[in-house]
């Protein structure tokens, strides 16, 4: 059967590829300790599980409303004017399948074949892909550890051209953690106003921030800001609903209205159960969110530590947010003849030391590998183990 041009070029997710081979080893009967996904190793608030036990005996199975529920809508409008400070209709926002799914409207209803999407690095393995998809075309913007894996405004009025229909910004960062404080959003911000280029502002980590300052969201910077900026998030990192595929974009009326219809013709609407439930989290008791940061930020500083006393592994900043380490493995390539890259370093550490983590080349980062800790502390523990036995034999 003929596959089409768009899906031949597309390239499958190399986290989904890591996660997936770990699960093979697993399923074999290997001890894998896998932190490749991001996945919160949490449940949801026993509150939220047992409204959605509710709803679900109630019989929550029909057809609804293709941007979501208004009961939903109006509980993230509100959710969005406590935490962002800015004030949106309902109308101005559609739920979506996940994270995922709100950044593929986003884009679609933003670029056209040939506009080019600035794409700051390292980035999510998803922006690039999507961007392809729809025939766009991705432009990257890099800023390595030497200046805290954050570009500086010089850097995105340089990188900008009359062909950039939008950016992409991530704050606080997956992969790295880097976390932009409030004056470096609103300084980058208004490079954007002033050029008009609009702002697709990935917050899906807005609520696990460990150091930085309170968040701030481009949208909350100016008036001017907001009607450029859409708003992509969801409820699976901060609220550990991952598999309820709870997403939401927000953005201006007449923009939003479309990228609606756009969804009615797609996807239609999300789980009718889920958006619920989502309503519910949103508003309800914010303490297991904050129990859960805690938590994070507990094993961030336990790998920290840890990871100073690992040959080959140089963390050089320190995550402010989100639930990833991102060091640098140079050390490790150069030590090992048979591996020439973060991708070969990868395959050898989950054959040798039996931990599967992601290769920094699909963030766009050569040279470093993600290591995610939104798992439990027993598993982080003996990953370090494993790793500092198999690098301390290579490298001593």
């Amino acid at each position: 059967m003929h596959v089409s041009k768009r899906l031949q070029k597309l390239k499958p997710s190399e986290t989904i590829a890591i996660t997936t081979r770990a699960r093979e080893l697993q399923a074999a009967g290997k001890d894998v300790i896998v932190l490749a996904a991001g996945e919160p190793d949490f449940s949801p608030a026993g509150f939220v599980r047992e409204a959605a036990a509710v709803f679900a005996r109630e019989g929550m199975t029909r057809y609804g409303p293709a941007p979501g529920t208004l009961e939903t809508r109006q509980e993230l409008a509100a959710f969005l004017e406590r935490t962002r400070g800015v004030s949106y209709t309902p109308e101005q926002i559609v739920v979506t399948n996940g994270g995922k799914h709100a950044l593929f409207n986003a884009l679609a209803g933003l670029i056209d074949p040939g506009d080019e999407v600035l794409i700051l690095a390292p980035y999510w393995v998803t922006y690039p892909a999507q961007v392809e998809l729809l025939g766009g075309v991705p432009v990257y913007l890099s800023a390595d550890d030497a200046q805290g894996f954050k570009v500086t405004p010089e850097q995105l009025s340089a990188a900008l051209s009359t062909k950039t229909r939008c950016v992409i910004f991530n704050n606080p960062s997956n992969p790295t953690g880097a976390y932009y404080t409030a004056d470096e959003v609103r300084a980058l911000t208004e490079v954007c106003v002033e050029a008009g280029v609009v702002i697709v502002s990935d917050e899906v980590y807005d609520a696990i921030i460990f150091d930085g300052g309170p968040y701030l969201s481009p949208a909350s910077v100016s008036e001017e800001a907001r009607d450029l900026t859409v708003i992509a998030s969801s409820l699976s990192k901060a609220y550990a609903m991952p598999g309820w595929r709870i997403g939401y974009l927000a953005g201006p009326p007449d923009w939003v209205k479309k990228v609606a219809s756009f969804q009615g013709q797609t996807s239609h609407h999300i789980s009718l159960l889920s958006q619920a439930a989502a309503a519910v989290a949103v508003s309800g008791d914010q303490a297991p969110v904050e129990e859960m940061r805690v938590a994070f930020r507990k094993r961030r500083d336990f790998l920290l530590d840890a990871f100073r006393d690992i040959p080959g592994f140089e963390i050089a900043v320190a995550p402010e947010g989100a639930f990833y380490l991102f060091p640098r493995i140079t050390g490790l390539i150069d030590a090992i003849p048979e591996v020439e890259n973060s991708v070969d370093a990868c395959a050898w550490l989950l054959d040798n030391a039996m931990v599967a983590l992601v290769p920094g080349s699909a963030f766009g980062a050569e040279g470093f590998l993600r290591l995610s800790y939104a798992a439990s502390e027993e598993d982080l523990e003996k990953a370090v183990q494993r790793l500092s036995e198999t690098a301390g034999n290579l490298i001593g």
